[in-house]
């Protein structure tokens, strides 16, 4: 196989952002709802050595289960993302349930984005007449206050995750209105939040591997680049 100073350049390039995405997963061990990526370099053809396509791809297994206590905390076991809102009227989507209330009722992410229901927004505020003693929602995701039924989690799932791009916050974008489905089979777990699915022990290997690669593709440039030197000072004498 024929190796040059271009090729190893690419080659360095691509580890250099396999080492960060990798990174970054370790960034996230507890992230609520993270994701994480995965790093590929193909070549465009078998002996064409010299194009890496890259691709990222965010693998969408479910991760730990954890118990708060926290009635406004929510996991979803299954398939399944919380439909968001921002106050621009943008769709988000996430499966970080670490939710809160604002100051007009509504049912937020700690970012501030809203969380849908069927109905549109979620609105807990009770009546100047009572206060808030109980927030009960079920397993298939009825919103309760104070034994009064108020709405139903908007709960969706995608017919292709390809088409989804992470936005940061463990929140999702999608521009295809046909790729987004309204699930139906699904079960919401009050009082508990899903953790990241990184694994560290998986990704530490992974980042000592890449960096290893690395340095021996470091090693073969300079190898490279001492004898284009000493091939040129030894052209260089019988001038």
């Amino acid at each position: 196989m024929e190796i040059n100073l271009d090729t190893l350049k690419q080659n360095m390039t691509a580890l250099l952002k396999k080492t960060d995405v990798t990174a970054n997963n370790l960034a996230n061990i507890s992230t609520n709802g993270f994701k994480k990526d995965h790093f590929f370099v193909q070549y465009l053809e078998e002996n064409d050595k010299s194009s890496f396509p890259e691709t990222v791809k965010t693998d969408f297994r479910p991760g730990t289960m954890k118990e708060t206590g926290n009635p406004l905390d929510l996991a979803i076991g299954g398939k399944g993302f919380f439909s968001l809102m921002d106050q621009e009227g943008n769709s988000s989507f996430t499966r970080d349930g670490h939710f809160k209330i604002d100051e007009e009722g509504f049912l937020i992410t700690l970012n501030g984005e809203t969380v849908m229901g069927k109905k549109g927004s979620i609105n807990l505020k009770p009546s100047e007449e009572e206060k808030i003693s109980n927030i009960n929602i079920t397993q298939v995701g009825e919103v309760f206050l104070n034994d009064k039924f108020i709405d139903q989690l908007l709960i969706v799932d995608f017919n292709d995750y390809e088409k989804i791009n992470k936005s940061g916050n463990s929140q999702y974008t999608n521009n295809d209105l046909e790729n987004v489905i309204e699930l139906e089979d699904y079960r919401i777990i009050q009082g508990g939040l899903e953790g990241s699915n990184v694994d560290p022990m998986v990704e530490m290997v992974q980042l000592l591997e890449t960096q290893r690669n690395f340095e021996s593709t470091q090693r073969a440039v300079r190898s490279i680049d001492d004898a284009l030197k000493k091939a040129t000072n030894e052209v260089g004498k019988y001038r």
